[in-house]
């Protein structure tokens, strides 16, 4: 083989190894993006449970204006939030992420209907 024909294969083998190294760092920003989306979603459900908690309590605790207060608190914690009372069932929901909007079972009838929506149901006895 030609010194030449020898230089040329050192710039395909190279070439290679740029095009499998720009692959795999695409593959771990992919992954670093779609964790930080998790945990996004994951932080709207866990205020969106304290708020429901809080609005529960305050209606054990027999205050309409403080129960008001968390809905009225509940609904702008979330993105788009909306806040329901069936009964002694608190429902909040909210738009969520594209991959993250699967319904849950206990917001089946909360959310019949809503594409994009997710949902945190408290139910309660007084």
């Amino acid at each position: 083989m030609t010194r030449r024909a020898q230089a040329g294969l050192a710039l395909l083998e190279v070439a290679l190894a740029m095009a499998l190294m720009a692959t795999c760092g695409l593959g771990v920003l992919s992954a670093q993006l779609g964790l930080a989306r998790h945990a996004s979603a994951s932080a709207t459900r866990a205020r969106a449970a304290f708020a429901v908690d809080a609005m529960v309590e305050a209606t054990l605790g027999r205050s309409a204006a403080a129960r008001e207060q968390w809905r009225e608190r509940a609904i702008a914690l979330v993105p788009h939030g909306q806040a329901s009372v069936s009964g002694s069932l608190f429902v909040l929901t909210w738009t969520a992420p594209r991959d993250e909007a699967r319904p849950e079972p206990e917001c089946a009838g909360a959310t019949a209907g809503l594409e994009g929506k997710a949902c945190v149901a408290l139910a309660f006895v007084q």
